[in-house]
């Protein structure tokens, strides 16, 4: 018997050229999230654009303690969100996905690790997606409050919530931090 050894997946690597934004550094993105926060509870919002080619990564996140976590620390490597959306579309030329937290349980003591160090910080029961497609990848998630293990069903109830948002996200973090004309094929591209 021949056992396929599948590849381990490295969502950031020591050359990725990271862009990171906060609250204080992308006031727009701050502001799409206190809306958001304020409508619907959600306790955490990020967004990420990959140029696949140049391996920049332009990434907002409302929380940068956890930020200073997933992406610097690389604990995204291990987060099984990231993973089961990524794994995905690595098989694919392009495509989009929606992930609904609950439906990617950790399967390793590593994705456990996360998932706990995650919801410490009150992020929890959300809603992801991520693209692919014309060199370049996105993330938008959304979490909410340890708490409310319904959260996630916002964005079923009402999908305008998520388009709007990320929309929104990529004319904040995007249009206004770099000139990479990647991002005119997703900015003008319905998802």
């Amino acid at each position: 018997m021949i056992q396929v050894i599948e590849k381990k997946l490295i969502i950031v690597n020591r050359e990725a050229k990271l862009h990171r934004y906060t609250n204080e550094s992308c006031i727009d993105a701050a502001n799409i999230f206190r809306n958001i926060e304020k409508t619907i509870g959600c306790t955490y919002l990020i967004y990420m654009y990959e140029n696949l080619v140049t391996n920049e990564k332009f990434v907002y996140s409302s929380n940068w303690e956890w930020q200073d976590l997933l992406i610097g620390e690389k604990l995204i490597n291990h987060c099984p969100i990231f993973l089961t959306a990524f794994n995905y579309l690595e098989k694919r030329t392009s495509g989009h996905i929606f992930v609904p937290w609950h439906l990617s349980p950790p399967s390793t003591k590593k994705e456990q690790n996360v998932c706990g160090l995650r919801s410490e910080f009150n992020i929890a029961h959300g809603f992801g997606y991520g693209a692919k497609g014309h060199g370049a990848r996105e993330t938008l998630a959304f979490g909410g409050d340890a708490q409310d293990s319904t959260f996630y069903k916002n964005f079923i109830a009402n999908p305008n919530i998520f388009y709007e948002t990320l929309c929104k996200m990529r004319l904040g973090v995007l249009l206004k931090n770099h000139e990479n004309k990647l991002i005119s094929h997703l900015i003008k591209t319905e998802q």
